[in-house]
């Protein structure tokens, strides 16, 4: 069992945090997730290797070219 932070810079909309929250307690790896002194980063105790994490970590962010992500007028994720 590891501690990985994962960065969550990403997710600044309500939509985006539920999305990590479940993303998070769906995995059966994860042990626990706490706060940092930092906004945008999260520890995680995760019970397998840096790259499972790292796979995780690539699942729970949202592709960049999805179609069905909500945008505002100057392309940023809403």
């Amino acid at each position: 069992m590891s501690i990985y932070e994962l960065d969550i810079s990403w997710a600044i909309t309500a939509t985006l945090l539920r999305r990590l929250h479940w993303g998070l307690i769906a995995d059966d790896e994860v042990s626990g997730v706490f706060l940092t002194t930092r906004d945008d980063v999260l520890a995680v105790l995760f019970n397998s290797d840096r790259g499972a994490f790292d796979a995780l970590a690539r699942t729970l962010t949202p592709d960049p070219y999805d179609a069905t992500a909500t945008t505002d007028e100057q392309g940023a994720l809403t």
